[in-house]
């Protein structure tokens, strides 16, 4: 993770997945901080590029050289993270908590990982040239998971209780805390609690089945397998009990082509009529 010491404000250095940035938030982003994570994760076309994998190459090449400097370090022992997200809508303040693991990787509908969306093609092959290039995961999954009684997320905020967080505020305005947990028992006690329950993607869909296909390219180049402890057979996810209080559904509005015209009034009654 990054090191507060050659960055400064972790706020200057935070991006949003790849999929949610425009050209305009990109150049932003790029402007915010020599060491932005957009250089990594969505890294800018140059003039002259005529390499379909110049992009990915040079963000690898970057990656490197922070890991070479000491702007990004490895966490000296095994950890998760706790993870809050504050933000207000329609005039209340939410706290979305949850954790980030490594969630071992199965294929959808072979496992007890579920998808609700389809994916593209050219979504996962961006994702997964960027993946070869730089040979690591950059950008985490959310998964939902059932825990009525919210029992592993309660364990984790016991522990962390006034413990200082690393925190930021993105370009929304939404406050990002961490905490990094490296009591082993714990962990194994969290991993216990919900090792068999189902997860069900919430986001980053495309970056699941790029890891995926990555751990295939890579069991295939040795010879049809990879240790099970192998860093390829997992990928890196936000995991949220579906029960949390902080967790919020908004509506995703749909336009429907090629339907006859309808006044409100009418698709009012003919909702109400469903």
């Amino acid at each position: 993770r990054y090191n507060l010491a050659q960055v400064g404000s972790l706020s200057d250095v935070i991006a949003p997945p790849y999929d949610v940035v425009d050209g305009e938030l990109q150049k932003q982003l790029y402007a915010n901080s020599p060491y932005n994570f957009i250089r990594l994760e969505l890294t800018r076309k140059e003039e002259g590029d005529s390499d379909p994998n110049a992009v990915y190459e040079r963000a690898a090449t970057l990656f490197r050289q922070w890991v070479r400097d000491g702007v990004l370090q490895h966490e000296p022992d095994p950890a998760i993270y706790v993870y809050h997200q504050v933000f207000d809508h329609a005039g209340r303040t939410y706290t979305r908590r949850g954790f980030m693991a490594r969630v071992r990787l199965v294929r959808f509908g072979e496992g007890n990982i579920y998808p609700h969306e389809q994916t593209h093609a050219k979504a996962k092959d961006d994702r997964l040239r960027l993946t070869r290039a730089c040979q690591a995961n950059m950008s985490q999954i959310y998964g939902l998971y059932p825990d009525p009684t919210n029992a592993a997320q309660d364990l984790l905020e016991a522990h962390i209780a006034g413990t200082a967080a690393l925190e930021a505020v993105d370009h929304l305005g939404v406050t990002h805390r961490l905490w990094p947990v490296t009591d082993q028992d714990l962990i194994a006690q969290v991993g216990t609690l919900i090792e068999d329950k189902p997860m069900f993607g919430a986001d980053g869909h495309h970056r699941y089945e790029t890891a995926c296909n990555y751990r295939d390219e890579l069991a295939a180049a040795a010879g049809g397998s990879l240790p099970a402890e192998h860093p390829a057979q997992f990928v890196l996810t936000m995991v949220m009990s579906m029960d949390d209080p902080g967790l919020i559904v908004l509506p995703t509005h749909r336009l429907f082509h090629g339907v006859n015209a309808i006044d409100s009034q009418e698709l009012k009654q003919k909702l109400e009529s469903c």
